[in-house]
């Protein structure tokens, strides 16, 4: 029998992909830092991480830039709209709860409007892996992730307790903020990008195999 070598062992991959997910978590903060230019970070890093959570073999910082430059335009423009959206929804859910004892209609418009707050949060977490991985316009494309959010909604409730996980570990279990911070700034962004891309390849893959037929 022929003996395995450390490069094909299953310690060498799994110490290759944390190297990866390390790399590319520097060089998404680093593209992050303008502000407006957090869509196309955020669409390069789904981009790199969807590969990986289909054990595709590529050079992980090279992938991230390139999908970082091809996406440019829109993930800004995606960016920009789910910003002014979600400021939107704050203020109005903000005025809503504060005056809502003045009129019972207010209630029911602040149960509306938190509705419209949760299907906006699920459309933004498949927004930018859809970008990544389908060539459509901004419209589409955000049509695309509202209607997989929806249609796929056991997996969207997973992927986002996984994105929503460490930001409720950090408000209530206050002595871990240092090391989430120190957590992040490593790879946190980028494993919670992978993860979430293990469920989002499954789903994906349906739709392109549709396409394919």
């Amino acid at each position: 029998m022929k003996k395995r070598s450390f490069l094909d062992s299953g310690v060498f991959h799994f110490l290759t992909r944390i190297a990866d997910l390390i790399s590319v978590n520097l060089v998404f903060l680093l593209c992050s830092l303008p502000l407006i230019t957090i869509g196309p970070a955020l669409t390069a890093l789904y981009y790199v991480t969807l590969r990986m959570a289909r054990g595709e073999e590529f050079v992980a910082s090279k992938s991230f830039f390139r999908s970082f430059c091809q996406n440019m335009r829109q993930g800004i423009a995606i960016h920009l709209i789910f910003s002014v959206v979600s400021i939107i929804l704050a203020l109005d859910i903000y005025v809503l709860w504060k005056f809502m004892e003045i009129s019972w209609m207010l209630k029911y418009l602040l149960a509306i409007m938190v509705v419209i707050a949760a299907i906006h949060f699920i459309t933004f977490l498949y927004v930018y892996p859809v970008l990544a991985q389908f060539h459509n316009s901004v419209r589409n494309t955000v049509k695309n992730a509202r209607f997989m959010a929806l249609k796929h909604f056991p997996s969207t409730v997973a992927i986002a307790l996984l994105t929503i996980f460490p930001v409720v570990c950090a408000f209530f279990i206050r002595y871990s903020l240092e090391w989430e911070i120190l957590l992040f700034a490593l790879f946190g962004f980028a494993l919670i990008a992978y993860l979430n891309a293990l469920l989002l390849v499954k789903i994906f893959d349906k739709y392109i195999n549709e396409d394919n037929a």
